[in-house]
């Protein structure tokens, strides 16, 4: 007997007699992928055709258990055997933290989705086996409030995590066996709307990428201890009540972990604006000794209250007196105020008094010239004047999903610089230098859209006079305020 059956996809036909079904249908190894792959996908079709072609009711028992067997074999070589959720302290701050037992070495893939919140996990190739534990059911520790297990296509496991705030993974990465199997361990933490959106496209461009690989020894050292020490769920519950999961404990003897504030931010925007330099960093002099600084400070101020104006967005500054801050303690107030976007002012200095007009600056690993390079080393040695930075969080140290992130908000940072331009090009210089890039500290921001605004040169006559007006900081502000408006309504969240 054979069957005859036809995949449209792949354009290719098959006969099958009963002695070729095992090996058609993987239970023999081949050496041809392209088979393989293409019996995968006409498995339920030989399935159906099989069974409808057999009039034995024997031989259909015999094959479904064949079926099955096979099945087994190729759609779940890996088991989740348990999974916790709990507390983990992230910059002092409490974060989200998922940790998933397996039987083998996990390969994940992340997707971010709103409207609800919630986090996808896909894991080729892995199946449910955890005991006392349903593949659906609520959950106790904040921002997650359930969870779901199922299988959405052939060969794929997926765990959905619903949650009730815009939290973002921050690290994802697997730690070898320690009594308890394999762990795959997932950190989260809400940086605001914005920076969920920011992950959740980066993750949708790189939906095939594998978070699974394992963490650094540093960060192993870090949090082996509190994965470890975690038991798994055992304590069953009424059938009549949803099924909770226990949350771990937070490191031992670290400082208390400060809650995250309730959502009671009015619906705005919020727009982070840093005054470049001050305290005993002057900046750039002038010509007729104007320091840059205090042409910052000024900036900032009127850029706030024409802000303010809108009634939709909430400025914050940096700075709001003769201050100096470290360039991570300006990235760092950024992202604890959840901004949406966050503008930088300066004042260029050159060697030439006819170097004149308005940049716009972007993060970039490589600058666009010479001259930006130079620009860009030249701001981020201003830091050193506060001697060197001890702090323990360093932006370039960051794993690879935060990096991606990075990535991708150094995209939508362009599409802001652009806006910036289309505003600003009828001003005294304001098309004569255009987008450019290079690598400043005070930009490496991954959660938010980031430009740094040089807005004319101190060291040309005619710059230094306007920037010393207030008619043409307030004309200046004005133009920035529409451009951070109109890429606010079109890429921002929705307010």
């Amino acid at each position: 007997m054979k069957l005859t059956l036809t995949n449209l996809e792949y354009g290719l036909v098959f006969s099958l007699d009963e002695a070729s079904v095992a090996r058609k249908l993987g239970m023999v190894k081949t050496s041809n992928k392209l088979e393989k792959k293409v019996m995968m996908n006409m498995l339920p079709a030989i399935v159906l055709w099989t069974i409808k072609a057999l009039s034995s009711s024997w031989l259909k028992i015999i094959l479904m258990l064949l079926i099955m067997t096979a099945s087994g074999n190729v759609f779940a070589k890996n088991k989740i055997t348990g999974m916790r959720v709990g507390v983990v302290q992230i910059e002092e701050r409490a974060g989200f933290r998922l940790v998933v037992e397996t039987q083998f070495p996990l390969k994940a893939s992340l997707l971010l989705l709103p409207s609800p919140y919630r986090l996808v996990i896909d894991m080729p190739e892995t199946s449910w086996a955890v005991d006392k534990l349903p593949q659906r059911g609520q959950l106790l520790v904040a921002p997650a409030t359930a969870y779901r297990f199922g299988t959405p296509r052939p060969n794929i496991g997926r765990l959905v995590l619903e949650l009730e705030e815009p939290a973002a993974p921050v690290r994802a990465f697997s730690m070898p066996p320690s009594g308890v199997g394999n762990r795959f361990v997932i950190d989260l933490l809400n940086r605001g709307k914005t920076a969920f959106l920011v992950a959740a496209s980066a993750l949708a461009k790189n939906q095939m990428k594998d978070f699974g690989a394992q963490a650094p020894p540093d960060l192993l050292a870090q949090t082996a201890d509190q994965v470890q020490v975690e038991k798994p769920l055992s304590m069953p519950l009424p059938k009549s009540k949803p099924f909770h999961l226990l949350a771990m404990s937070a490191l031992s003897g670290s400082i208390p972990i400060k809650k995250p504030n309730p959502t009671t931010r009015p619906k705005k925007w919020v727009v982070f604006i840093d005054a470049g330099h001050g305290g005993k960093d002057p900046g750039a002099i002038g010509k007729a000794g104007t320091y840059e600084k205090i042409i910052t400070l000024a900036a900032a101020q009127e850029l706030a209250r024409q802000l303010r104006k809108t009634d939709k967005i909430i400025p914050i500054l940096a700075r709001d007196d003769d201050r100096f801050l470290r360039l991570r303690q300006r990235i760092n107030l950024a992202r604890q105020s959840q901004a949406d976007l966050f503008i930088s002012l300066h004042a260029d200095s050159a060697h030439s008094s006819t170097a004149h007009g308005i940049s716009i600056f972007t993060l970039s690993e490589k600058a666009s010239d010479k001259e930006a390079a130079i620009l860009a080393r030249k701001e981020n040695d201003a830091d050193l004047i506060g001697g060197p930075d001890l702090a323990t969080e360093d932006p370039d140290a960051a794993g690879a999903l935060v990096k991606m992130f990075q990535r991708e908000s150094m995209n939508q940072s362009a599409r802001f610089a652009a806006a910036i331009l289309r505003e600003i090009r009828d001003l005294p210089g304001g098309d004569k230098r255009g987008h450019r890039f290079a690598g400043f500290a005070v930009l490496k921001a991954p959660d938010m859209p980031s430009v740094l605004v040089e807005m004319g040169f101190l060291s040309n006559h005619k710059d230094e006079a306007n920037l010393k007006l207030k008619s043409y900081r307030r004309d200046l502000s004005r133009r920035l305020t529409k451009a951070i408006m109109s890429y606010l309504n079109e890429y921002g969240p929705k307010i």
